[in-house]
């Protein structure tokens, strides 16, 4: 395998996005490591898996749209991965490129901060590629997962595949029948002012919003006066990058520093 001089990581994406090397330096760094992680704007994922194995990049992330268009060009295919249908993390090992998901283990790890997941009647609003990655997760983790999304038909057909309950639309979403809310619809990212449920919360239910910018979402926002404990979506995507900082190095993530370097990353994009 090819070694580069400072070790090489890195992010392939369509359109480069600053946060994972704020994270990823600060992790290394703690550690004291000689690794440098660039985010990589490519057209082509076939091309850019070639160059991992070429330049020998010891890992990389993956964005969208190329979670699942990096899959065929691998060697191997945790098994989770393959289940969600999704690559986020290519960990590259004397020159075996595999993929893994690490973002239903950010989820799950965000989640277990706060509860243990066993048993809990979980709502998942949305039935997009981060849904099934939550999921995922929390169905792994022993949660009894039910899906409400504005499509019916691609809800039921997420809820079909991951083997959980289909709800209805959001609309159906009833608050007191359950213990965690999780929202993973594009709502939180493309319009974070507005709160995807009208439906009142009730205080014991604990609320994850996946979106991290803001930290504070109108969900989260709305959570939190009604009484509920809430979680920031900056934990699943922390516990996410902390998960590929130990393939990648093999070593226990700095999880305080790497979270110090994330929410100041995002105070300075929200004040710029």
């Amino acid at each position: 395998m090819p070694r580069s001089i400072p070790t090489l990581c890195g992010s392939i994406t369509a359109e480069p996005f600053s946060l994972a090397v704020r994270i990823h330096t600060a992790a290394y760094q703690a550690l004291g490591l000689d690794y440098t992680f660039v985010c990589f704007g490519v057209e082509n994922p076939e091309l850019a898996v070639q160059a991992i194995r070429t330049l020998g990049i010891r890992g990389m992330s993956v964005s969208m749209p190329y979670k699942a268009a990096v899959m065929p060009f691998l060697d191997e295919i945790d098994p989770a991965a393959k289940a969600i249908g999704a690559v986020n993390t290519i960990n590259n090992q004397n020159g075996r490129l595999t993929g893994y998901n690490s973002d239903f283990i950010g989820a799950v790890r965000a989640l277990q901060e706060a509860t243990d997941l066993n048993g809990q009647k979980l709502a998942l609003l949305g039935a997009g590629g981060a849904a099934r990655a939550v999921a995922y997760g929390a169905k792994q983790a022993g949660a009894q997962v039910t899906i409400f999304n504005r499509s019916a038909e691609r809800g039921k057909a997420l809820a079909q595949d991951l083997g959980v309950d289909f709800g209805g639309s959001l609309h159906d979403f009833v608050a007191t029948d359950f213990a965690i809310l999780v929202n993973a619809t594009s709502v939180g990212f493309r319009a974070p002012e507005v709160n995807p449920i009208a439906q009142k919360l009730h205080a014991d239910l604990l609320v994850m919003d996946i979106a991290f910018i803001p930290v504070r979402t109108k969900l989260l926002q709305d959570a939190a006066k009604a009484g509920c404990r809430t979680i920031p979506g900056t934990r699943m995507l922390l516990h996410q990058a902390c998960k590929q900082v130990e393939l990648y190095t093999e070593r226990p993530a700095p999880l305080a520093v790497m979270e110090k370097a994330l929410l100041d990353a995002i105070e300075a994009m929200t004040h710029a």
